[in-house]
C-alpha cells in the first residue's frame, strides 16, 4: 500500500517548483523579493563555480557534525544513565528541567565570554542544543520499554549488563533515532544563528551578508542549500535507523 504513493514525493516537489516559476513569470509576485526558482538555481551554480557557496557548506558542516557528534554521544550515554539507574535521574533530572527551557541562543554571548570568538563558542552552543534533545528521547525510549521483556531476560539468566547491553539499548534505540534527528535540525538552526555575528565565514554568514546586500537570488540560494542539508541529515539518520533497528521494517 505504502509504495503506490512514493511518486508523490518526486511528483509534488516538482509541482511546486512548476507553480512557484509560473507564478514569478506570470507577474503575480515581485521578482525583487521572491524569485523565480530558475534564476535561483542559476545564483546557486554561480555561487558554486566561483568557490563561495562550498566552502560556506564545508565551514558550516565542520561545525555542525562537531556538535552534533558531541552533544548526541553525551545525550544518549546521559539519556541511557538517566533512565536505567533511579539515582542518576533524581540527580540529573532537576537540573535538565531548569536548563533546557533556555534557548541556546541565548548561551551563544556566554559561551563567546568564557571561549571567545573562534570554533569553540559556535560548536558548544550547538552541542547544547542536540545534547538535550537526544537526552530526553533516550530516557523516554528507555523508560518505555515493556517491563516484562525485562522480566523475562532475567528469568533466563540475564545479568544486569546483558540487559543493559541486549534489552535496554536495542529498546530505545527508536527513541534515541527521533532525537537526533531533532538534534540534526536543531543544529543547523544554531550554526546559523552562531554565523551571523562573531564570524567571517560559513553558510549562515554567507546568507546573512546577501542579505544586507538584498541580494535575494543569494539568500535563497543559501535557505535553499540549508534546507538541502537538513533532508541529507534526516535521510542519512533515517538509513541508519533501517539498519541498525531492522525490526522496525514495515
Amino acid at each position: 500500500m505504502l509504495k503506490r504513493y512514493r511518486p508523490l514525493r518526486i511528483i509534488s516537489p516538482i509541482a511546486f517548483l512548476l507553480l512557484w516559476e509560473g507564478v514569478v513569470r506570470l507577474g503575480q509576485v515581485n521578482q525583487l523579493l521572491i524569485p523565480a526558482p530558475a534564476s535561483v538555481l542559476y545564483a546557486m551554480i554561480d555561487l558554486t563555480l566561483d568557490g563561495r557557496l562550498p566552502w560556506a557548506i564545508a565551514v558550516s558542516l565542520n561545525r555542525v557534525l562537531q556538535g552534533f557528534i558531541y552533544g548526541s554521544l553525551l545525550g544518549i550515554g546521559l539519556g541511557l544513565l538517566v533512565g536505567w539507574f533511579r539515582a542518576v535521574e533524581d540527580a540529573v533530572d532537576p537540573l535538565v528541567a531548569a536548563t533546557y527551557p533556555i534557548p541556546k541562543s541565548a548561551l551563544f554571548p556566554l559561551f563567546i565570554l568564557w571561549f571567545g570568538l573562534g570554533e569553540t563558542s559556535k560548536v558548544m552552543t550547538i552541542m547544547i542544543g542536540v545534547l538535550f534533545l537526544v537526552l530526553i528521547n533516550t530516557v523516554t525510549g528507555v523508560k518505555a520499554i515493556d517491563p516484562v521483556l525485562i522480566k523475562a531476560a532475567r528469568d533466563l539468566g540475564a545479568n544486569q549488563r546483558q540487559i543493559f547491553t541486549k534489552v535496554v539499548i536495542p529498546g530505545a534505540l527508536p527513541n534515541i533515532f527521533t532525537g537526533l534527528r531533532l538534534g540534526a535540525g536543531t543544529a543547523l538552526i544554531l550554526v546559523f544563528i552562531t554565523e551571523i555575528e562573531a564570524t567571517k565565514a560559513g553558510l549562515g554568514f554567507l546568507l546573512w551578508e546577501s542579505y544586507q546586500l538584498l541580494l535575494v537570488k543569494e539568500v535563497f540560494s543559501c535557505t535553499i542549500a540549508f534546507g538541502i542539508l537538513g533532508v541529507l541529515s534526516t535521510w542519512i539518520l533515517q538509513w541508519l535507523e533501517r539498519l541498525l533497528c531492522p525490526w522496525r521494517r514495515a
